[in-house]
């Protein structure tokens, strides 16, 4: 979905204007917020995230890529901003590296700084083909300014480590980090200084695990009685500055992070949690016990999320949310708690889900989330009009699904 409509001016290698008449008529604003629209501040980042691609895809080199956004930093939100308003977006460029760019962004209204922030970008190729092969993990290396690794594992002289941890080629340990027992590190990984590795933590190749992070810490809760549990981490994984990720709780039990996922400052992983891959979280993000979320789900800043949750594929929260239910796949959702306010398209597109079928998951979403019909209805007005398909079934196995539990969440047992 495109929350740009013009833009207005463009100076290559240098800044670029663009605005967007904000109307009534835009759909998040059916549940952001009933009898108090404003316009979700997730979307007014898109918007200036949007203008930043138009910015970095007109210089020279980048005709005909496509700008991942790569992440956020120093977000304010100074106004919100309501039907009738034309948001007005200046987009300044700090700096380009390689495929990495970082602009600096701010949203009008009448003048009036609604938000502010920087913005960055992973500049790709849309044939994959033409990438070199280590493309992704240089990206990630460049967003936190790192550098290759070496072939030779380096241990500063003040780490801890443990005899029985087993660490790669070119694995890096920073000072003063503690390397707990039974743990292993895969190949290219880096551990910066004053991280916390504790027992049974495994991390797969070409990690990254910044200052002040503590793996595999107890869980927290009252059932846990020292039995031996572990936290899995996959391959590609960017664990920001004090992250927490605890270990599960139950014998043999494992807490799950999977491939490719960047978890920025000051999140909680709880534990037996299962987290799949591309999953892409914002500051301060909490998550409770026993939560599963599926891939390619974006959150904002500040999300809590309730034990036994389920947040289904492409899903997208907005900042500040409140999570007590089960999010449905392909949505966006937003509030306090969490209400769907529209379709991510934009996922949808990307993961290469044909033009028919995202129109077939907008209209299943319309009867489900826009008409007056109840779920049970819902359903079957979906199986009649819509023609299956393996996003639409993987849908309405999931809303199925909700219905089998309690209080919104499928993971949790129905009480009788």
């Amino acid at each position: 979905f495109l929350l740009v409509d013009r833009i207005l001016e463009l100076v290559p290698e240098k800044s670029a204007r663009g605005y967007k008449n904000v109307t009534i008529n835009e759909e998040f604003f059916e549940g952001h917020f009933p009898g108090h629209a404003v316009m979700p501040g997730v979307l007014v980042c898109e918007a200036m995230a949007q203008v930043g691609g138009v910015l970095l895809l007109s210089m020279t080199g980048n005709e005909g890529k496509l700008a991942y956004f790569g992440g956020m930093d120093k977000v304010r939100f100074r106004k919100p901003v309501l039907p009738g308003d034309t948001l007005v977006t200046d987009v300044e460029l700090i700096a380009t590296k390689s495929n990495i760019g970082k602009v600096k962004a701010t949203a009008r209204v009448d003048g009036d700084v609604a938000c502010e922030g920087e913005f960055m970008f992973a500049l790709v190729e849309r044939d994959r083909r033409k990438e070199p092969s280590n493309s992704a993990l240089d990206k990630k290396r460049l967003e936190a300014n790192t550098k290759p690794q070496e072939c030779s594992t380096q241990i500063h002289p003040t780490a801890i480590i443990d005899p029985n941890a087993q660490l790669g080629q070119g694995v890096s340990i920073g000072a003063h980090s503690v390397i707990g027992k039974n743990v292993q590190i895969g190949d290219g990984t880096r551990v910066d200084s004053n991280v916390v590795i504790e027992s049974n933590v495994s991390i797969g190749k070409d990690c990254l695990v910044m200052s002040g992070a503590v793996l595999g810490g107890e869980p927290q809760d009252k059932k846990f009685h020292g039995e031996d549990t572990f936290v899995r981490i996959g391959d590609g994984n960017i664990i920001r500055e004090y992250v927490t990720i605890h270990r599960a709780s139950g014998d043999g039990e494992a807490t799950v992070l999977g491939d490719n996922n960047m978890l920025m400052a000051y999140c909680h992983v709880g534990h037996n949690c299962k987290l799949g891959d591309n999953i892409t979280m914002a500051n301060y993000v909490g998550v409770s016990g026993h939560v599963v979320i599926e891939d390619k789900v974006v959150f904002g800043g500040f999300v809590g999320v309730h034990q036994k949750v389920r947040i289904g594929r492409l899903a997208m929260i907005g900042g500040m949310s409140k999570v007590v239910q089960d999010v449905p796949p392909f949505a966006i959702v937003d509030g306090r708690p969490t209400k769907v306010c529209d379709l991510n398209v934009i996922g949808l597109r990307r993961s290469g889900v044909s033009p028919k079928v995202r129109a077939d998951i907008r209209l299943a979403y319309k009867l489900l989330y826009r008409s007056n019909l109840n779920v049970t209805q819902a359903l079957e007005a979906i199986e009649r009009q819509i023609e299956p398909s393996e996003e639409l079934d993987y849908l309405l196995d999931f809303i199925r699904s909700v219905r089998e539990g309690y209080g919104g969440r499928q993971l949790e047992t129905p009480r009788f």
